[in-house]
């Protein structure tokens, strides 16, 4: 079986490194820093779901970025997993409203977040 593909879009490099440690073996992790950068990234590979973290550099957030995927018809049932620090009253509905389908909130735990990928994608055991 081939394993998943998941692009993380994450400015933290320490955030990245553990996400890519607890899906060692499982899934191919592929990152990417910015709006701009995911965007160009997406056009030339395929994956299977996208961890994406809201607070990211420059003019565009993760908000932007779900907003817009979600106009391509390429994307409109992509799998998006809000991965984000906003934790207040009201943030995971806000993301689930602007197209996230699932939301964790840091710090995760691997088991929360091996629950929410199982949810989309196949995971080798």
């Amino acid at each position: 079986m081939e394993k998943p593909k998941i692009l993380y879009v994450e400015d933290h490099l320490e955030s990245a490194l553990l996400v890519r440690t607890l899906l060692k073996g499982k899934c191919d992790v592929f990152f990417t820093e910015t709006y701009e950068e995911t965007i160009d990234f997406l056009k030339d590979n395929e994956v299977d779901l996208i961890l994406l973290d809201i607070n990211l550099p420059g003019k565009k957030d993760g908000v932007d970025l779900v907003k817009d995927l979600r106009k391509e018809e390429k994307y409109k049932n992509m799998p998006i997993i809000a991965l984000t620090a906003y934790a207040l009253a009201g943030d995971r509905e806000r993301l689930l409203e602007a197209g996230c389908d699932e939301y964790i909130s840091k710090p995760m735990s691997k088991k929360e977040l091996f629950d929410k990928l199982k949810k989309f994608i196949q995971l080798p055991e």
